[in-house]
């Protein structure tokens, strides 16, 4: 069977692994002059905690499998079956025949409609998003003093994090009220702010640049300027659906509409990854997900249906963590704010403490919330912060996948050794809390 796979991100080489297992005959077209990488490893190469952006490359060798590097594929032809891929070098076109066409065609940063923001791009204003902006990032923090980041979530933050480490003056400015904002309620960020800015790294929110000037010299918002020597943008990313658009395939709100499956609205045509509109495992709606770790089941998917086999997402629980000078900060399903938009009748449960016995040498704390359904006493999402943060939210991620009741989660049980941990973790004390509030 020849399957073509477009783009080798996470979703794809996972898509290309499963199919190559099964027997495919593959051509991947990757518009990159190598195969594929890590994006999540980014920041870490800017204070060099990882030593160079070639140690965030990967190569693939499968069998039967045909490579086509700096390559794009200009259109799809649904009832022919078939892709027209360029060269981007040479400019030279092939049609491509397939049997089963994957698409995962990833994301791009989204650049706000900032006066300078797109004109500056690689000179004065960067994004994080491959090796190459990255890389022109690093060599313009090599020569600079400050700079500001525009945007608070994840890349934003550790981008953050990675250039104050090298040194600089970092300011974040965030348009919302709060940093995270998708990830975590405003109480949660309202510890994580204060511990950037006890770190020394100031956090503005409510803050909408209006304007870049002078290679990034000055970000001006409604209500003061911001002397920076660059700026990076890091204010999201878009659903790269273009080629899925102009094929006539369905989209959903936020990117190419897939079946549990993978399947879209074209026959024969399975799409994966940051690429499409995903649903939530919790309530079954339509979700936006862009994370690794759910990029990789479905790229498996994808494969597995394509060869004919049979394998159904279950939905996405965003679970996810990042660490920020020294702590952690994790969640996973709906925030507050999001389960009440979802009509849920909530009870939140908040518990936290030392992370080891109180009478052992240490002073580490965590943070844990919990969100409730009243009606059932489900488990619909919890956020965590702090030392060991990612790990407690992990064990959340795991009750929310059993679809398991706060009753039934308060009884969990827990390793126990006074170097690493308490008797009674903080989430045994976010349930107790919201045991009492149901």
């Amino acid at each position: 069977m020849n399957v073509v796979i477009i783009g080798m991100g996470t979703a794809g080489y996972a898509a290309a692994m499963e199919a190559a297992k099964r027997g495919a005959h593959l051509t991947v077209i990757e518009k990159r002059d190598f195969d594929t990488f890590s994006p999540c490893g980014l920041p870490y190469v800017i204070d060099e905690s990882i030593p160079s952006f070639e140690d965030l490359k990967h190569s693939i060798r499968l069998r039967n499998t045909e490579k086509l590097l700096s390559h794009t594929v200009e259109s799809i032809d649904t009832k022919k079956k078939t892709v027209k891929a360029c060269d981007c070098v040479s400019g030279d076109c092939r049609t491509i025949s397939y049997d089963r066409l994957i698409i995962a065609t990833g994301t791009s940063p989204v650049i706000p409609p900032i006066k300078g923001a797109r004109e500056l791009l690689g000179k004065g204003t960067f994004v994080v998003s491959g090796i190459d902006d990255t890389s022109q990032l690093k060599k313009k923090a090599d020569v600079s003093h400050s700079c500001v980041v525009i945007g608070a979530g994840a890349i934003g933050l550790e981008t953050a994090c990675t250039l104050h480490n090298r040194g600089l003056e970092v300011t974040v400015v965030e348009m919302l009220p709060q940093v995270f904002p998708q990830a975590i309620d405003e109480d949660m960020a309202s510890d994580v702010k204060n511990h950037l800015e006890d770190s020394g790294i100031p956090v503005v929110v409510n803050a909408r640049v209006e304007s870049i000037t002078q290679e990034g010299g000055v970000l001006i918002t409604a209500d003061r300027e911001y002397a920076a020597d660059f700026a990076v943008i890091a204010a999201g990313v878009r659903a790269n659906v273009a080629l899925a658009e102009k094929a006539g395939i369905t989209m959903g709100t936020w990117g190419i509409k897939v079946n549990p499956k993978m399947k879209t609205s074209a026959p024969d045509v399975y799409a994966c990854g940051d690429c499409i509109e995903t649903f939530s495992y919790i309530n079954g709606e339509p979700w936006m997900m862009q994370l690794a770790t759910s990029a990789l089941q479905m790229g498996q998917i994808a494969a597995i249906n394509a060869m004919g086999g049979s394998a159904a997402y279950q939905g996405c629980l965003n679970t996810f963590a990042s660490e920020l000078e020294g702590k952690e900060i994790a969640s996973c399903g709906f925030t507050e704010a999001q389960a009440s938009r979802f009509g849920y009748d909530i009870a939140v449960g908040k518990g936290s403490g030392r992370v080891t016995a109180d009478y052992y040498p240490g002073e580490e704390t965590v943070k844990v919330k919990l969100i409730v359904d009243k009606k059932d006493h489900h488990l619909l999402g919890g956020q965590a912060f702090g030392v060991g943060a990612f790990w407690r939210v992990n064990v959340i991620s795991l009750a929310l996948k059993a679809r398991m009741t706060v009753d039934e989660f308060s009884t969990m049980e827990l390793a126990y050794t006074p170097p690493l941990s308490t008797s009674h973790d903080a989430l045994h004390s976010a349930c107790d809390f919201a045991l009492r509030r149901l």
